[in-house]
């Protein structure tokens, strides 16, 4: 079932979803002159010619009754006469329960009918009942439940119970009765919606401005009855033996006259169509209000949104910018480390002894040496050029002088480069370059191999082209 605004607003939601079906109660009657004297026998004799059950079954127990009337029932729920009409066959084969408790089935309906009957079929009458017949179940095997229907029966006969119609609908209108005893139907939708919250069935006082209002049920469908102990339709009876409702042409029974209005689909009364457009008018400039500040909120959350993304393109930008500028100057601190490493290193060069022309290309050769591994190849340079000048000094079987007991050690100075003649360089073997190398120790690999490529390097270039050396 369809749910509008104005009811979700009023909180009946759930209430109109647990409400899609209806039980109507109406009181059984023994309709007889003298129905005090009528005996159990009699009665069950009577209601078995009744509707299209099986008759003459033992352990049934067979009764008519007025299943619903069309208008307004007590619970001001309105029963229209096409919607009646449409589901007169539906209560057949359905069930007949205890107190309105599907667990507790004592018969079944066996057969509908419409009372009065039409003329033609085809016309549909301003007004009517449908009766059903059915029967109760009298042979139970649990003592308990025998006792309990026999009990029924007889309060039955004594007036004590009444029948209350089942039903489901999927929709529901509204059923409009002015002051003068007007009847008009209003439409359900998104305008009238208002009027569900004053509807009796969830928990209005079934009127508004003075008219009565009641639920005008929709796409019925008779799903049951329940014997009930609190009769709604007055004008539901059990008839007499002369009073067969499924007659083709049955006599007048006697069943009460009508009490309740029947609905006519006409315009809604002027104060209703006023009172609907004020309440409209109200919950439309309400809507308009609250939509006005939900849209303010969204244009404010919209230009928050509008400013952080700004916010975030600035700071992006800048933090670009930023990277640039690192970038930039990491270049430049590496050239200056670049430039001031070789001016180091060709001081270093110098310093060593190296010639002029060959320091740009020993400089290339080694820039890949570390700091430290440079400082210790010129160091052996320099080393190597000690041992030449010392072999030359004893060359002419000069004896060794022997040297004096060590002074006691004091902190050494690194010895100042000694020249060397150029020629006396030239004269370097392999071997002299290889003793020098022998005393770097043997643990140090990575220094040895540097050592070993500085050797090679000098003993096949440098040290055989050094022209500066004296």
């Amino acid at each position: 079932m369809k749910i509008f605004k104005a009811e979700l607003l009023d909180g009946l939601s759930e209430k109109i979803k647990a409400s899609s079906s209806v039980a109507i109660t109406s009181e059984i009657l023994v309709n007889s002159d003298s129905a005090e004297s009528i005996s159990k026998e009699e009665i069950e004799k009577t209601l078995a010619s009744y509707g299209f059950s099986n008759p003459d079954q033992v352990d049934l127990y067979y009764l008519n009754s007025v299943l619903v009337s069309t208008g307004w029932n007590k619970n001001d729920d309105v029963f229209d006469t096409v919607e009646v009409w449409g589901a007169k066959d539906s209560p057949v084969d359905k069930q007949f329960n205890y107190m309105h408790n599907e667990n507790d089935i004592i018969g079944h309906i066996t057969g509908s009918t419409i009372y009065p009957k039409p003329s033609d079929d085809l016309v549909i009458p301003e007004k009517f009942d449908i009766i059903t017949s059915a029967v109760l179940y009298k042979s139970w095997s649990d003592p308990e439940l025998k006792e309990r229907m026999d009990q029924l029966i007889s309060e039955i006969e004594e007036k004590k119970w009444a029948v209350s119609m089942e039903c489901l609908f999927s929709d529901f209108d509204y059923s409009v009765v002015s002051p003068d005893g007007v009847s008009k139907v209003v439409a359900r939708n998104e305008d009238s919606a208002f009027l569900t919250k004053h509807l009796r069935v969830y928990g209005g006082k079934g009127e508004y401005e003075g008219y009565k209002v009641g639920r005008l049920l929709r796409s019925i469908s008779f799903s049951g009855k329940g014997l009930v102990d609190n009769p709604a339709n007055p004008r539901s009876v059990i008839l007499s033996s002369e009073e067969d409702p499924f007659e083709q042409e049955p006599t007048k029974l006697n069943i009460k006259e009508f009490e309740m209005a029947k609905p006519k689909e006409v315009k809604i009364p002027e104060v209703i169509a006023a009172s609907v457009t004020e309440e409209v008018t109200v919950e439309t400039d309400e809507r308009d209000v609250a939509i006005a500040d939900l849209k303010q909120t969204v244009s404010e959350l919209e230009g928050q949104v509008a400013s952080a993304q700004e916010s975030e393109k600035g700071l992006k930008t800048e933090l670009d910018t930023v990277k640039a500028e690192l970038v930039t100057k990491d270049g430049e601190l590496t050239a200056a480390l670049a430039t001031i490493r070789t001016m180091v290193r060709t001081s270093q060069v110098k310093d060593a002894g190296i010639s002029e022309d060959k320091i740009k290309e020993t400089l290339a050769k080694f820039d890949s040496v570390d700091d430290e591994a440079f400082a210790a190849m010129l160091d052996l340079v320099k080393v190597q050029a000690n041992v030449f000048l010392e072999s030359q000094t004893h060359a002419d079987n000069q004896p060794v002088p022997v040297p004096e007991p060590a002074p006691e050690p004091e902190p050494e100075l690194e010895p100042e480069p000694e020249e060397v003649v150029a020629s006396d360089l030239e004269d370097l073997t392999s071997a002299d370059v290889e003793t020098v190398a022998s005393v770097i120790s043997d643990d140090d690999t990575s220094l040895n191999e540097v050592f070993s490529a500085t050797a090679n390097y000098f003993r096949n270039s440098v040290l055989s082209t050094t022209k500066n050396l004296k």
